[in-house]
């Protein structure tokens, strides 16, 4: 890190109560906010009923004196009010002390071609830049939200769907090097196309004029509780589509809406062998030799992301005969580092915690507790009763395939093999973020292989991985509006608009940029 990037670090984040203080002072901006925008809406409101002309003929001359004085009062109250809502709301002390825009820090590994990729990634530097009101971490969530509702309810992308039965040993400790044993799970995950293959009965099909058998794919592995038409959100999508690559979304076991589960196997973070599995039925079916592929993970996806480039590029290294899916360059959009402890409540914070632990209880163990129940009835019982999602990660190791807690997190914890990723990765994450807090990137690591370094330590010692800190951004939003009054950018499938997400754009830049610099790879 630069000294300054350290400086700031030292005041805003090692100093835990400041930490707590600046995340419970952002939860009463973002209620100012709204109680800034419903005043002052009822203000115009009732502004534009006052002003017209059926009320003006029906109240009388006197009243309308006594009314004008005791307005006069209100609207100065009103006025103050809204003023002191209004630098709440914005955050003002956090403005004064934190740039608008550009990178809290920039960390790069040993390989000199990543100097070529951030010279041919200019958003990458700048960061995001969102609207005064909307720098708020929380309020960010807003018009994330909303959009993304939008566009799943509203203007859902037209996917192929496909549906893929997978494989897995029941105990994956015992599992060889071809991922068969003799006892095996089988289950079913959807599969997502957009633009779709087979789409030359479509409607649509003169808008996929540009695609063909060797257009670049993008793997995308979904957030938690997250598929295809909210990964969340599928703004990274749409700009793909415009940017000529196909997206490919796996919904890993468990996150189809509207399924159930059929085998009692279920990972939180997603599970490397049926990516695996997925990434050489796409290969050997749909695309020509030498597509090249690219990897995506977005909040929890991100575990699988990393766990699954440090196995393959591992592999490959190890054992060259074998073969290992071959992944030009991958992005991870809010990673929360060490999966054994980022879900905790002091990183992982209110209410983001409670809201989240009664959905995946729900979405998860309730909506499959039958199936869940016949392989492990105790352990149902505590993830029921569990009063953290940590708590739920802990338990549910068992229905991942491991035997308890410390296995699942020896084999799948991206922590672990950082050292291991030789392909090209962008990792982006926001000082702000108040769901995967930036002290997960700069504490010091607590297993012993890595000698008492920092993960950003570590990850700058690795080949090929780049790491960029923006400070706001929240945990996904990634609002920019650089240059123009509002976060706003062109739809390219609808044609509308939609928000403009920094993470989104540095992503679509960073691929291509990587696709020319590191083509080879492609040949791997």
């Amino acid at each position: 890190m630069s000294s300054r990037s350290f400086e700031i670090w030292n005041i805003l984040s090692i100093n835990q109560p400041v930490v707590i203080f600046s995340h419970e002072f952002s939860l009463i901006s973002a209620v100012s906010f709204l109680v800034w925008l419903a005043l002052t809406t009822s203000w115009a409101t009732s502004q534009l009923l006052s002003s017209s002309p059926c009320q003006q003929v029906n109240v009388k001359q006197r009243q309308q004196q006594q009314q004008r004085e005791h307005t006069v009062k209100l609207t100065i109250s009103q006025i103050i009010t809204a003023a002191l809502l209004f630098i709440l709301a914005s955050e003002l002390p956090i403005h004064l002390t934190t740039p608008a825009e550009g990178l809290f820090d920039l960390i790069t590994g040993t390989d000199p071609l990543l100097t070529d990729i951030i010279a041919r990634v200019p958003s990458l530097l700048s960061g995001p830049s969102p609207p005064l009101l909307l720098r708020n971490r929380h309020v960010q969530f807003i018009p994330f939200v909303l959009q993304n509702y939008w566009h799943m309810k509203v203007d859902p992308l037209p996917y192929q769907r496909v549906y893929f039965t997978v494989s897995d040993c029941i105990d994956k400790t015992q599992k060889r090097y071809d991922y068969y044993c003799d006892e095996m799970l089988n289950d079913t995950v959807t599969i997502d196309i957009f633009p779709p293959f087979d789409s030359h009965d479509d409607d649509n099909s003169y808008l996929y004029r540009g695609f063909n058998r060797s257009s670049p794919i993008i793997l995308y592995a979904p957030g938690l509780k997250c598929h295809s038409q909210d990964l969340p959100g599928t703004s990274i999508v749409r700009r793909a589509y415009e940017a000529g690559f196909r997206s490919i979304v796996v919904n890993r076991r468990g996150h189809t809406p509207n399924s159930k589960l059929s085998s009692p196997r279920w990972n939180l973070f997603g599970d490397v062998d049926d990516m695996e599995q997925v990434y050489w039925y796409i290969k050997n079916t749909y695309v020509d030799k030498d597509t090249p592929f690219f990897l995506h993970g977005i909040s929890s996806g991100t575990a699988l992301g990393v766990t699954a480039l440090s196995k393959w590029d591992r592999r490959r290294a190890e054992y060259p005969d074998r073969p290992s899916p071959a992944i030009v360059a991958s992005v991870a959009i809010t990673p929360g580092y060490d999966i054994a402890t980022v879900m905790k409540r002091e990183r992982f914070l209110w209410p983001y915690n409670d809201v989240m632990l009664q959905g995946v209880k729900e979405y998860f163990v309730m909506n499959n507790e039958e199936v869940l129940r016949a392989h492990d009835n105790d352990s149902v019982d505590r993830l029921l009763n569990a009063g953290s999602l940590q708590e739920v990660v802990d338990v549910a190791a068992v229905f991942a395939g491991y035997k308890n807690a410390s296995d699942y997190y020896e084999d799948v914890n991206p922590v672990n093999s950082l050292w291991d990723v030789m392909t090209p990765k962008l990792i982006l994450n926001s000082v702000d973020d108040p769901c995967c807090n930036i002290q997960n990137l700069y504490e010091q690591s607590p297993y012993p292989s890595h000698e008492g370094k920092t993960f950003a330590q570590i990850l700058k010692e690795t080949k090929r991985s780049m790491v960029a800190v923006a400070y706001t951004g929240s945990h996904c939003p990634f609002l920019c509006k650089r240059n123009k009054w509002l976060p706003l950018v062109k739809d390219p499938w609808s044609g509308g608009y939609m928000l403009n997400n920094w993470a989104d754009q540095v992503s679509i830049e960073y691929y291509r940029a990587a696709l020319d610099i590191y083509h080879d790879r492609r040949y791997l």
